[in-house]
């Protein structure tokens, strides 16, 4: 079935919010999906992984547990980038200067895809992002120039063990200057694969011109957790009733 991106939004807010999302936290995670699904990295059927676990655990954010002037390191604590991936790029954005970068490493923390989206967004104000995880037998990196619409996306062959859990971000004024400051850490294998930003602008406008594809399961499991906000309303109505 398809949907417009107007009903898509509405029904996720609700869906997220049935989950235990706060506010800022179901709006953050709704663009995620919808920017993934529509510009090609496949969103629903991550979000269908993260449900898998959102759905059965209380909401929790990351931790700070390493700061050592603008490199930073968050504890996820097992949850979604959905929940802590606004946390860890406003804390980037934040220790950036107009001369020097800053740098995180997320660990234990999962669906780190939909982190792409938050990159994007935050380039808007003229910060550039370099970020990096292993996914499976291989590295995938995103880059974001700063006042960049879209990614660069990019995998690689494995040239380094790092935890399968875990993203690492860097963040400054310009790529180059992200680059220079953190060459150490931005040493990649052989390239795999590019998606390019073509592709990314062709599945946009489908989205846009012909609406999103939506698995009728996924639909319908929305529509489920979106009952928990309404009946939940509705018992906090009939408690309020002779206030």
């Amino acid at each position: 079935m398809k949907v417009s991106k107007n009903e898509l939004k509405a029904s996720l807010h609700k869906a997220f919010e049935g989950l235990g999302f706060h506010s800022g936290d179901y709006h953050n995670a709704t663009d995620m999906v919808i920017w993934l699904e529509a510009h090609g990295f496949y969103g629903f059927d991550r979000l269908i992984a993260a449900l898998s676990y959102l759905n059965t655990t209380a909401p929790v954010h990351a931790d700070l547990t390493q700061e050592d002037g603008h490199n930073f390191v968050l504890d996820g604590r097992g949850t979604s980038i959905l929940l802590c991936g606004s946390e860890a790029v406003d804390l980037l954005r934040a220790a950036s200067t107009a001369n020097s970068s800053a740098g995180l490493e997320l660990i234990n923390c999962y669906n780190r895809t939909f982190i792409i989206q938050r990159l994007v967004k935050a380039a808007e104000r003229n910060v550039a992002f370099v970020a990096y995880w292993r996914q499976l037998d291989y590295c995938v990196k995103v880059s974001v120039e700063a006042g960049g619409l879209l990614p660069e996306y990019k995998t690689f062959s494995l040239i380094e063990e790092f935890d399968i859990q875990s993203l690492r971000v860097f963040c400054g004024p310009s790529l180059k200057i992200v680059e220079n400051q953190y060459a150490q850490y931005l040493k990649f294998g052989r390239l795999i694969d590019t998606y390019d930003s073509a592709k990314m602008e062709d599945c946009y406008r489908d989205s846009l011109e012909q609406g999103i594809e939506i698995d009728e399961a996924l639909w319908k499991t929305l529509d489920d957790l979106v009952a928990r906000v309404l009946v939940e309303s509705t018992e906090l109505s009939r408690a309020g009733a002779g206030d």
